[in-house]
């Protein structure tokens, strides 16, 4: 869906061209449990196709300007560097970021120092607490085999699966550590929020636990926040497209392609919205659409019974 929705932009982007083309920026620190991330002053940025670098001031912001570009175009991170921090996310340089003049780009460092000392003790607690509860489970296989609840094949077996569950930990817990080490608390939802302490505070079976009552295990460690980030930004960037263009009734009745670009448009938004819980902004959207298509195609139409039911069924 992601890839269409793009495509919908670029056909919308012709009416909001900006003259300067500014991409303004922000550069901050991850937020930690209890310590939220503050501004960073003093990074150096490089962009692609720009001459010169810049620097983000006190309050964290930088711009830089791109002739060249308008909206939706992409550009790319070459660096972003000071002393003592590194990204948050490595896979950001050389990866294609939305050029807007409307919407900030957020970057996000840590301090190298205070990642190693949480990765550290994110694997000494996970060592820690797997080493217990591997004990603990195998002296309850022992203690089954001593009273004959079980046979002696199935305690082979049973204390085959406890070894093979405690290696495979062990062999997670590295990635888990410097993951989790990078993670910014001040974008997480609160279940992610309580996945990360646990895993921070070595428990990884309630960590485990709270994994599989959301998601598939593997897909967690995968998980990339700046792809969360990528879609709201594209969220933010498509709403003001959509603002501009549900206020001016004239120009759609003008161009009726561009009406029915925007109330796609409007439609591939609200599901975005809806994806992510925020069901008030996805009827807003679904709202503006049915508006547009009352407009192009009468209120009994197919297209508007179609967005109307949607609506309707946000509404229950």
């Amino acid at each position: 869906m992601n890839r269409h929705f793009l495509i919908l932009l670029l056909f919308a982007l012709p009416l909001t061209v900006c003259a300067q083309a500014v991409q303004q920026g922000v550069v901050k620190t991850i937020g930690r449990p209890g310590k939220p991330g503050v501004p960073l002053s003093g990074v150096t940025i490089r962009v692609k196709g720009v001459g010169n670098a810049v620097l983000s001031t006190e309050s964290g912001h930088f711009s830089f300007t791109a002739p060249d570009k308008k909206n939706g175009d992409a550009f790319v991170l070459l660096s972003v560097r000071k002393n003592g921090y590194e990204l948050k996310d490595n896979g950001l340089i050389g990866r294609s970021q939305v050029f807007s003049t409307q919407v900030p780009v957020e970057i996000s460092m840590v301090d190298t120092k205070q990642l190693e000392a949480d990765r550290l003790r994110i694997e000494r607690n996970a060592e820690r607490v797997a080493e217990e509860n591997y004990q603990k489970k195998a002296q309850e296989i022992e203690k089954q085999l001593k009273e004959n609840k079980i046979t002696a094949e199935r305690y082979r077996q049973e204390l085959q699966s406890l070894q093979d569950h405690y290696e495979k930990y062990l062999s997670l817990i590295g990635d888990m550590a410097d993951r989790y080490a990078r993670t910014d608390y001040d974008q997480l939802d609160s279940i992610d929020r309580e996945i990360n302490i646990c895993i921070e505070n070595g428990e990884l079976d309630k960590a485990d636990s709270l994994i599989h009552t959301v998601f598939d295990p593997e897909t967690v460690l995968e998980r990339n926040r700046a792809a969360k980030e990528e879609i709201q930004q594209r969220i933010a960037f498509a709403q003001s497209i959509i603002d501009k263009a549900s206020t001016d009734r004239a120009a759609i009745l003008r161009d009726i392609d561009y009406a029915r670009r925007v109330a796609v448009l409007c439609d591939r938004v609200a599901e975005e919205y809806m994806a992510s819980g925020q069901s008030e902004l996805a009827r807003a959207n679904l709202q503006k659409s049915l508006d547009i298509k009352n407009i192009l195609y009468g209120k009994e139409s197919e297209e508007a019974q179609e967005t109307l039911q949607k609506l309707k069924s946000l509404e229950q």
